[in-house]
């Protein structure tokens, strides 16, 4: 039976939603939330569905800068208790969900009533546990509605379920399942929002700037992508960087839910590169490693939608000469730290196709470069003095430089000749010589 909820109040802006959790009196239950329910405060207007099973109900909330309960249903749950692990239990598992289609009562026998909706369980998360099962379902009952009686599914009595068709977006909509709803204050939920929302920008700011190290730094050790580890992510995020001179990605519609320890963030992925673009959602499901968030997992689904427009690589360096001679110290630093951290493919990256030097071309210089770096862990390569010179697509950079390793150390001078490729500066030749006092 639903228990309707009063019409919701017009809503205030959100700098004055923020400054009232500030300055207002705590008002007891009405203050709190389901910890479940991570504030996005810039998401939109959508729904969620919390299913309680310790108490055999559906709650649905609607986000529009806050959330509101607008809805409560009796439900039915698995037989058995706790989170489901094997087919057959008859316990209906915990976890964040999404509905993957709704079948209408012509397709359906009486078992289910006049509505159902299957959820994507077992989940991505689901699977990397190793539970068992499938075929959940949330779904309606020609019977009289009895709690604890199902083989795992949600069940609700036929006039309720059908009412869910007005809240449920397939693979947009979550169901959140818990044993028992724990709540806390909104501007607990708030804060927790934002330093998630400053991990997961910072993680796609990184992820623009191919920057590698700090990407990955916003991963647990015990990441997986597919059949990759850690260090397999690496290799191929150290591959694409090098394969796209630029990248571009655009998070929009940031949500965020939590179900037990892990939070999981959706949201819209505009990615854009020279030579490949894509649009669709994102999952990053996130634990806590001491105060920090970091990703386990992610997934990517298709939105179905044409593809953004490649990035279009500049042509010719800035016009203007303090610009130009900026973008080249830039390029310089990158090339420097990529060789610093024995990152090799981005360092091979920064090289034109035709280079050349000591009468090796690229090929040569990538088989060198190759055994060097495998000689020595760990390097330390200093800049100074710098000297940059720009003529339209081409550059001259003059700079002491300073080598350390566990393996050997010297210093020179280096001279770089770049060229413009493909949008950006490149390595056409380099050449180095000692300074005059090591003779």
């Amino acid at each position: 039976m639903r228990d309707r909820i009063s019409a919701r109040p017009s809503i205030l802006s959100w700098l004055t939603f923020a400054l009232l959790l500030i300055f207002l009196p705590s008002r007891g239950a009405a203050s709190q939330l389901p910890a479940n329910l991570l504030i996005s405060p810039n998401a939109s207007p959508h729904h969620v569905i919390l299913v309680e099973k310790s108490s055999q109900r559906l709650f649905i909330y609607h986000f529009d800068g806050d959330y509101e309960l607008v809805a409560t249903y009796n439900i039915a749950t698995g037989e058995n208790p706790g989170d489901k692990k094997v087919s057959g239990d008859r316990k209906t598992p915990e976890g964040i969900y999404f509905f993957t289609k709704a079948v209408g009562e012509q397709y359906l026998t009486s078992t289910y009533g006049v509505r159902a909706f299957p959820m994507n369980y077992p989940n991505l998360m689901d699977i990397r546990r190793g539970k068992g099962g499938n075929n959940i379902w949330v779904h309606g009952t020609n019977e009289e509605l009895e709690e604890r009686s199902t083989n795992g599914c949600i069940v609700l009595g036929n006039g309720d379920v059908a009412q869910l068709d007005s809240y449920i977006k397939l693979w947009n909509t979550p169901i959140i399942v818990e044993t028992e709803l724990k709540y806390e204050d909104r501007s607990t939920l708030l804060h927790q929002g934002q330093l998630l929302l400053e991990t997961i920008n910072g993680w796609s700011q990184a992820w623009s700037q191919k920057d590698l190290d700090r990407y990955l730094s916003y991963y647990a050790s015990d990441f997986r992508w597919k059949n990759l580890d850690l260090q397999g992510w690496r290799k191929r995020k150290a591959w694409l960087n090098q394969r796209y001179r630029a990248i571009s990605v655009q998070l929009r519609d940031i949500r965020l839910f939590r179900q037990g320890e892990m939070v999981l963030a959706t949201a819209e992925e505009i990615y854009r590169s020279d030579r490949f673009a894509s649009q669709g959602f994102k999952h990053l499901y996130l634990v806590q490693n001491s105060l920090d968030w970091r990703i386990l997992a992610e997934e990517w689904h298709s939105a179905k939608r044409p593809a953004p427009p490649l990035l279009q690589l500049a042509a010719k360096p800035p016009p203007d000469r303090e610009t130009a001679q900026e973008s080249v110290r830039r390029f310089v630093e990158e090339w420097r730290r990529a060789w610093e951290q024995g990152d090799l493919p981005s360092y091979l990256a920064s090289y034109h196709p035709r280079f050349r030097t000591r009468g090796m071309g690229l090929r040569g210089w990538s088989r060198y470069k190759r055994q060097l770096f495998s000689r020595s862990s760990e390097r330390v390569i200093q800049l100074g003095d710098i000297e940059t010179e720009v003529q339209g697509s081409a550059a001259v950079v003059n700079t002491k430089q300073e080598y350390r390793s566990d393996t050997h150390e010297d210093s020179g001078l280096k001279t770089l000749r770049l060229r413009w490729h493909r949008g950006r500066w490149t390595i056409f030749r380099e050449t180095w010589k000692p300074l005059p006092d090591q003779g």
